[in-house]
């Protein structure tokens, strides 16, 4: 299996490297995009000493770690959102279930979005430049860093498979994908900025403030969160779990477009 996703990374990226112009522009777009964020924040912080209780360095630090995430979540899981126009609507299933490797998987691993690793690598450069602002914390915080930014992106993972999934039952080319996706930009915040019913929303219905800044506070030195932030790796893999779970419920529903 390691081999089988090795060889359809490296096929992958064959494909888009064939057309390295293109590739090129959609990495650099996709960069672009990201840094209004950060020229939005930029700006902000010429004009005031903080955001509430957090300094700069920290709304800075977890604008980063949330756009890592990002980029890490469109590299991974950029197949779900043509799993309904193109697999279920238009067919591609089919040839997805004639090979011996878990449907799911190939989604996945068909789409791998190579382009989309310049949004992780910004956030990476946010974190490092914001840290020395940061106060200090324990070594043992630092080395869960890739745990965190991993489980940051299955809890967007499983959230976008459990949507997408809706489309093995209501049979039409969108879902409500781009509804979820808004809502993550709210994890490139502190939480408690917000109002109440948004922080319960959040952390209990979607649960996307673990894919942000809960995470993030771990390594900004504000215990109060750290909790929630312990949980995180937890929380991505039970909705990891629960998306896989809806897609496999949702194959039995399939019904081939073919004759």
């Amino acid at each position: 299996m390691t081999r089988i996703v090795r060889l359809y990374l490296a096929q992958r990226l064959k494909v888009r490297l064939a057309y390295r112009f293109d590739f090129a522009v959609n990495a650099l777009g996709d960069v672009l995009l990201a840094g209004v964020g950060l020229v939005f924040l930029g700006t902000l912080f010429r004009h005031v000493q903080g955001l509430g209780a957090y300094t700069p360095s920290e709304v800075l630090f977890c604008w980063g770690f949330a756009e890592t995430v990002v980029g890490l979540f469109f590299v991974l899981f950029q197949g779900l959102w043509s799993l309904n126009q193109r697999y279920i609507v238009g067919g591609d299933l089919d040839r997805v279930l004639l090979r011996p490797v878990d449907p799911y998987l190939q989604v996945l691993l068909d789409n791998v979005s190579w382009e989309d690793l310049p949004i992780a690598l910004l956030g990476g450069a946010v974190m490092i430049a914001a840290a020395p602002g940061l106060a200090p914390v324990p070594a043992w915080h630092w080395a869960m860093l890739p745990v965190l930014l991993l489980g940051g992106a299955c809890v967007l993972g499983g959230i976008l498979t459990t949507v997408s999934s809706a489309g093995f039952h209501l049979h039409h080319r969108g879902t409500a994908v781009g509804l979820v996706f808004q809502l993550s930009t709210f994890t490139r915040y502190p939480i408690d900025l917000f109002a109440a019913p948004l922080r319960l929303l959040l952390t209990w219905g979607l649960p996307l403030g673990f894919a942000g800044f809960y995470p993030a506070s771990f390594l900004m030195n504000r215990p109060e969160w750290q909790a929630y932030a312990l949980a995180q790796p937890m929380v991505g893999l039970a909705a990891l779990g629960i998306g896989y779970g809806a897609f496999r419920f949702g194959l039995t529903r399939y019904a081939s477009t073919g004759s």
